[in-house]
Order: C-alpha cells, then sequence, then structure tokens
C-alpha cells in the first residue's frame, strides 16, 4: 500500500473522494471498484456495463464485463449508483443518485437527465406527497421519466 500524507492509502485508488465513498457504504477500494466509480462519477451519461467496460478497457485496463457487473450490483446494493432501464433492455447506471428525473429514447435507450422548470417539480411533488388513494401508500419521492427520441435517432 501506498502511504499518503493523511495516513495510509490504498493503492488501487487515484482519487481519494472515491476511496472514502466506497469505505462509507462498507466496500472495499479495489482497483476495478475505484475505476469504475471514478467513470461513472465523471460522466452525465448513463452508460451500460458494455459500455463502462469498453471504456475502461479505453483507458488501458484490462477488465471483464463479469467483473464489471458484480462491481456494479455492489455499487447499487450499496446506495452508491442507480440502475435504471433504457427501452432498449439493458440495465443503466447513473452515480447521480439525487432526486431527479430522465428523458429515455424509445430507439436506442440512451438516457438524459431531464431538467424540469422548478413550478412542474413542485407541483408533481405536491401532488404526489403524503397518503394518496393508492392503497395507503405512503409516497416519499417523485421521478418523471419522459419517452421520446433523443437527437441522434430523430435524425436518422
Amino acid at each position: 500500500m501506498a502511504r499518503a500524507a493523511t495516513g495510509i492509502r490504498h493503492a488501487e485508488c487515484e482519487r481519494d473522494d472515491v476511496t472514502v465513498l466506497l469505505r462509507s457504504r462498507g466496500l472495499r477500494p479495489t482497483k476495478a471498484r475505484c475505476r469504475l466509480l471514478a467513470h461513472l462519477l465523471s460522466t452525465k451519461l448513463h452508460p451500460s456495463a458494455e459500455e463502462i467496460t469498453g471504456s475502461l478497457r479505453g483507458e488501458g485496463m484490462e477488465v471483464g464485463v463479469a467483473t464489471v457487473y458484480q462491481n456494479l450490483n455492489r455499487l447499487v446494493d450499496a446506495g452508491l449508483v442507480r440502475r435504471l432501464s433504457g427501452s432498449d433492455g439493458r440495465s443503466r447506471f447513473d452515480a447521480d443518485i439525487s432526486a431527479h428525473d430522465h428523458a429515455v429514447c424509445e430507439s436506442c435507450g440512451r438516457i438524459t437527465d431531464l431538467e424540469l422548470e422548478p413550478g412542474v417539480k413542485r407541483a408533481l411533488d405536491r401532488a404526489t406527497a403524503g397518503e394518496k388513494d393508492l392503497g395507503q401508500w405512503l409516497l416519499t419521492r417523485t421521478s418523471v421519466e419522459v419517452r421520446g427520441l433523443c437527437p441522434e435517432c430523430r435524425a436518422h
């Protein structure tokens, strides 16, 4: 292990914030896990496991799809990453775990963060707050997902 000014640091992690996040959720900061989480934290895209594998390989990391899937599942279980369903049937992953909304392309499955006007979001939150006539469900948050065609698919 390499020594950092603040004490012993895991040699596999290049970013201290990633190490802290992983350890805060009881996960060991392995090289694959660190690189995977750092990759997801650095993008607004919502990549599939296969896309993540390709990106990591493009950065010179030798990693298999199975390793990526295993680590993604651990990150999802730990609450560090959100799993989304693309319309193409593939799971996609988002390290932004804050409450936010998405637009999904019905052709290619691409997922993009959706910025709603503040008034629209407040109206949705008010309309779904508390117990509603949903079998006594207590709703805690809203999430909007709109579907259509992304700019690339519209161009074809």
